[in-house]
């Protein structure tokens, strides 16, 4: 970046007004897959322009702004330093005659730093901040952080971007709450977290970030549990540890039954085929049939379950996510039943099986005519 071209352009741009403004090298963008500035403050992206990879350039940026907002453009003609605006949707047309220019991106509306947001958290749990923030502790939050994450499954499992938006930001609430008592009490700040965490993802996926090039997922998870074997290693764990010990024991129990299956697969320890799967379910519910104590006939009864966990693993789906979608299912078609049956003036507890069985099918019938008209 040179230094003379840059002051000359910080003359053109009205400091008073921008106040902060974020100086960056715009050449990274073209090696970037994401936009490496907050979209809360403005940015001056100094960029040499290459003929080659100006679509990839664009594009990066469009899809991080909308096409119609409008980027101020600093570039040298005739000698002399000029300045355009122009329609990031018109971006690339501007750049194919230019060397080098100069891009300022003011703040987007709607747009926030997870800097700005911590100095949020931050003065909320200042002395002078809000009680209940300043009394929390990571115990106390314990429970508002597994609602909040069920609340993100459930945007999830209904397919609602817009709930979903809502809630992994409650949920961002909550992990950068128990970083600022972390950091208050001097035990570790959220940027170390997301150094640990970047540092971990880097060192397992050493076919996209070093020279291991394995592309078939399962040798990739095989060498996953190596790459945790290490690190367990370097950080003097020398006893034995089993490949399912990190697995929470606070996870629902079809949630562990399916990590444990997982896990355990990603060493070999899984059938070669789905049909040895089915048979495994068809062998445990004829253990179900013959159980002869109460005792035996729990512990059957959650082989049975283990076994169909196993078979949704072979399906691809996830256990939890299946039976939550039973649930919803069930939930709704019951509602129903009593809808339909207070509209009518009656009693649940009146009702027969019958009737309430003929309203469940009208239930399910619904459903499926609504499914028909969303597909269409």
């Amino acid at each position: 970046m040179n230094i003379n071209e840059l002051k000359a352009v910080l003359e053109l741009i009205d400091i008073e007004k921008v106040r902060e403004i974020h100086i960056i090298d715009g050449n990274q963008l073209y090696e970037r897959y994401s936009l490496i500035h907050d979209r809360d403050s403005y940015t001056l992206c100094a960029i040499d322009i290459r003929k080659d990879s100006i679509s990839k350039l664009v594009e990066l940026i469009n899809n991080s702004y909308n096409g119609n907002k409008e980027v101020h453009c600093y570039f040298m003609e005739e000698f002399l330093w000029k300045t355009e605006v122009i329609k990031i949707s018109n971006l690339e047309i501007f750049l194919i005659d230019r060397q080098r220019v100069y891009l300022l991106f003011s703040p987007c509306e709607g747009h926030l730093s997870i800097k700005r947001f911590q100095e949020l958290i931050s003065r909320l749990r200042a002395p002078d901040g809000c009680p209940w923030d300043r009394e929390q502790t990571h115990r106390s939050l314990r429970t508002n952080l597994l609602e909040e994450t069920y609340e993100v499954l459930e945007a999830i499992d209904h397919n609602d971007s817009e709930h979903l938006r809502e809630e992994l930001g409650d949920l961002l609430l909550q992990i950068v709450l128990h970083t600022q008592i972390a950091a208050e009490r001097g035990e570790f700040s959220l940027s170390e977290v997301i150094y640990d965490i970047n540092k971990k993802i880097t060192h397992r996926h050493p076919h996209v970030f070093g020279k291991n090039k394995e592309r078939n997922i399962q040798g990739v998870m095989k060498n996953w549990e190596k790459l945790k074997d290490e690190e367990r290693n370097n950080h003097g764990i020398k006893e034995f540890t089993s490949i399912l010990s990190s697995i929470p024991k606070q996870l629902p129990s079809l949630s562990i039954a399916q990590k444990y299956q997982e896990r355990a697969a990603r060493v070999g320890f899984d059938w070669e085929e789905i049909d040895p799967v089915f048979h495994k379910v068809d062998e445990e519910l004829a253990e179900v049939r013959g159980a002869e104590t109460k005792q035996g006939l729990e512990e059957e009864l959650g082989d049975l379950l283990f076994a169909v966990v196993n078979l949704v693993r072979w399906n691809g789906f996830d256990a939890e996510s299946a039976l939550r979608l039973a649930n919803s299912k069930f939930r709704s078609r019951f509602e129903y039943i009593e809808k339909t049956i207070s509209v009518r003036g009656e009693v649940l507890t009146d009702s027969t099986l019958t009737e309430m069985d003929i309203l469940w099918e009208q239930a399910k019938q619904k459903e499926l005519s609504t499914k028909v008209q969303n597909e269409q």
